[in-house]
């Protein structure tokens, strides 16, 4: 390898890294977003639709959110199991790319989940890793903004 390639190299693994960091800023100033307007609202439900409208504007199209009687972003379908889910179904049908599911548990044992899929690069520019790590983040803060908790098994 010349001394060229090598500098070519350590250039583009630095570049990428600078790059990766400014992403992850953008995702933290969206989180730090979220909280602050959580703090003007008390409603937990409201909360979720504030979550939900950041996502779909700035991570992902494809999201659903359901808790309680708010079900937001979704259409039903009956699994094979026979139970209805609420899930996002992109045009045509067809779910593709990195899929987040999280369940929200609330006060008093309420449930609900947040679903969302995702392609890379997407509006944010983030890899699928960064993608899944931002929105276990943002699903951690809606855990929070109604008084419980999401559980991210995947």
């Amino acid at each position: 390898m010349s001394t060229q390639s090598r500098a070519a190299e350590r250039l583009s693994v630095a570049l990428e890294s600078i790059q990766s960091k400014r992403r992850i800023e953008r995702v933290m100033e969206a989180a730090n977003a979220l909280l602050d307007r959580y703090s003007n609202q008390p409603d937990p439900e409201e909360r979720l639709r504030l979550t939900f409208e950041l996502i779909r504007r700035n991570f992902t199209g494809e999201i659903a959110i359901a808790f309680g009687s708010l079900t937001l972003g979704t259409e039903t379908i009956t699994d094979p199991a026979g139970t209805d889910a609420a899930t996002p179904v992109p045009e045509g049908g067809r779910r593709k790319g990195t899929k987040f599911h999280g369940t929200i548990t609330g006060p008093g044992g309420q449930t609900g989940t947040l679903t969302a899929f995702y392609t890379a690069p997407g509006s944010m520019g983030l890899t699928d890793s960064e993608w899944l790590d931002a929105m276990r983040l943002l699903a951690g803060i809606s855990g929070l903004g109604v008084g419980g908790t999401v559980t991210c098994p995947e």
